[in-house]
């Protein structure tokens, strides 16, 4: 869910530690699977949904842009299923020095916006980031964004905590604290 109520300042959040993380299991009533080639259409309807973007067009041009190609998607982009038809999705992504990077990335979580407001996001980000931990990432990134703060919320139930970048970081976590009730600030 984006709140276009709130400016946007990009955001960044690191997890140090994959160690004893949360799990959360998913319903019986929904399932899982991985990327399967053609799935670029199925993550783009979801990113629209979700508020990410606005047309198919610019959905696809961004898969495109974050994933060139599909190596790697079949064992790190995840969907969410609810009678076999995706509805969520996220990646366990890498960082800046590429797949053998021990840092990992959470990357591109997203909720159709009809099954929001669930608790799904949980065993999502616990499947995939359970799956960055066993890639043999050790430690976790995210990018997010003030609009995302629902989302910031889940992130930090999972241990991510805020990693200023740039001086208007202050601004947005300042924004977010005070929209979610976390004191992010005395994390700075």
């Amino acid at each position: 869910m984006m709140d276009h109520s709130v400016e946007w300042i990009g955001l960044v959040m690191r997890l140090e530690s994959l160690e004893n993380l949360p799990r959360f299991a998913l319903p019986a009533r929904y399932g899982w699977r991985c990327f399967q080639p053609g799935d670029e259409r199925v993550w783009a309807g979801i990113e629209i949904s979700a508020g990410e973007f606005e047309t198919m067009e610019s959905a696809l041009n961004g898969f495109r842009r974050y994933y060139p190609t599909d190596e790697l998607l079949d064992e790190r982009m995840f969907f969410l299923t609810d009678a076999g038809v995706p509805f969520a999705t996220a990646t366990a992504w890498y960082g800046e020095d590429g797949p053998a990077s021990a840092e990992g990335r959470l990357h591109w979580v997203g909720i159709d916006a009809a099954h929001q407001r669930r608790g799904l996001s949980y065993p999502l980000v616990s499947l995939v980031m359970g799956r960055i931990y066993t890639l043999g990432h050790r430690s976790a990134f995210l990018t997010t964004q003030t609009a995302s703060w629902p989302a910031i919320k889940v992130y930090h139930r999972f241990g991510f905590r805020p990693a200023p970048q740039k001086p208007e970081d202050r601004d947005g976590w300042r924004i977010v604290s005070e929209k979610t009730g976390i004191d992010f600030m005395q994390q700075l």
